[in-house]
């Protein structure tokens, strides 16, 4: 309490000093037993061995301590504090990993103050730097408090789970019949999005918010390439696939613009994925009907999945939107199973939890990765995804113009064209 107050402690200070003992708890408890065991047993024979020989033991003097917090006691009370007053997501009490933003807020803070800014050294370039730092949530107590923290609250997450690819279809179809069902022209515009959002992700395996990325003026750029088109008869796993053969293929183009994983700046990234599926997902089709729809609210840039504003390019659309339809014909999905007697003919069987298992953040991707390696085409599915590679290998893309991507693009077909056409 003198430490971070310069006064005694009173009686009003009882919640407080409850969260200094449980902070130096949860520090303790950072390390393993073990470990501080055997720093126990080193430090008596180190001891013991100087005293035999009339040494003065090497030891660090144990204390005092100068007042001042330069461990980031403040930091971690305030963290118990929040962890006592917040509101999960997920569970009546919140996790670690929200709790963690605290923690880079006051980093963030820190930074910005005197002695942050006065702390420029640093080792690399990018958001790959180390920097030595004096800042206080950094130290090694505070890392010993993050661990014990960690340990004692535990972890409790709701990853999205993958759909059977028949649900996943199903559900596509009853958007798009609903759109074409409805009078109002906003809503319709709404569930194509939607619909054209889930394709696309399904079909390239993309995370809920690289579909997003999706450039509406690169889409209209290539919205008549791959148009037609033949596949080779007899398509099996082991045909061959030259350049002319993949330029040959019905294929659409989807031209991602944003910041990727393991990038710095903003670049194109171009994927060319089959116009239809095996199990009847139509990336041609949806693709043509968003370039639609996006022309009828007057956008012809921006992102592709946008909202009107009264500008040519929009907002990117909200994601809690479109994850709350998804939903939303997920469960009518699942009504239509409920109402089959043979549970081997459900698309979606009762025993899922709709709200809590499935949105658009994960579950489009999984489910291709689960049909990818139900197929026998698991070690596919990371080439589809195939700037995480370069996060892993600590490269940057080259850049190049946008018709060198497309000709990169048409190099990968045999992957990715392959993939999204055996869905």
């Amino acid at each position: 309490m003198r430490n971070l107050e310069d006064r005694d402690p009173t009686e009003a200070d009882v919640n407080y000093m409850r969260d200094l003992r449980r902070a130096n708890l949860d520090a303790m408890s950072g390390k393993a037993r073990s470990t501080i065991s055997g720093h126990v047993r080193g430090t008596k024979k180190m001891v013991a061995n100087a005293l035999r020989n009339n040494k003065t033991p090497t030891v660090e003097r144990r204390g005092p301590f100068p007042l001042g917090d330069p461990v980031g006691m403040g930091l971690a009370v305030d963290i118990l504090q929040e962890s006592l007053v917040a509101v999960g997501r997920n569970e009546a009490t919140v996790q670690a990993e929200t709790l963690r933003k605290l923690r880079s807020t006051y980093t963030k803070l820190y930074e910005s103050g005197p002695r942050g800014v006065a702390e420029v050294a640093s080792f690399g370039r990018g958001t790959g730097r180390v920097k030595p730092t004096s800042c206080p949530s950094q130290s090694e107590w505070f890392q010993d408090f993050w661990r014990g923290l960690e340990n004692r609250m535990g972890h409790k997450s709701k990853a999205n789970h993958p759909l059977p690819m028949g649900a996943m279809v199903r559900c596509i179809e009853l958007i798009k019949e609903a759109a074409q069902a409805t009078l109002a022209p906003t809503e319709a515009n709404h569930l194509y999005k939607v619909g054209a959002y889930l394709t696309f992700c399904t079909a390239g395996a993309l995370r809920g918010n690289e579909g997003f990325f999706l450039d509406l003026a690169a889409v209209r750029t290539f919205q008549d390439v791959g148009w037609g088109g033949h596949i080779p008869n007899r398509l099996t796993s082991n045909t061959i696939l030259t350049e002319e053969d993949c330029l040959n293929l019905p294929h659409v183009v989807l031209p991602l613009l944003g910041n990727f994983k393991g990038e710095t700046g903003i670049d194109h990234h171009l994927i060319n994925l089959a116009s239809n599926s095996m199990s009847s997902l139509e990336p041609r089709w949806w693709l043509d009907k968003l370039v639609e729809i996006s022309e009828q609210e007057g956008r012809l840039i921006g992102p592709a999945f946008g909202t009107t504003n009264g500008t040519s390019m929009g907002d990117v659309a909200n994601p809690l939107d479109y994850d709350a339809t998804f939903r939303e014909f997920l469960h009518k999905v699942q009504d239509e199973s409920n109402a089959i007697s043979d549970d081997r003919k459900k698309l979606l069987s009762e025993k899922y939890d709709v709200d809590a298992m499935f949105g658009i953040s994960r579950t489009p991707r999984k489910t291709t990765i689960n049909r990818l390696k139900r197929a026998g085409l698991g070690e596919k599915a990371d080439e589809m995804g195939r700037w995480s590679k370069t996060e892993r290998a600590g490269n940057k893309r080259v850049r190049h113009k946008m018709h060198a991507l497309y000709s990169d693009a048409v190099l990968l077909m045999p992957v990715t064209w392959r993939v999204s056409y055996a869905l």
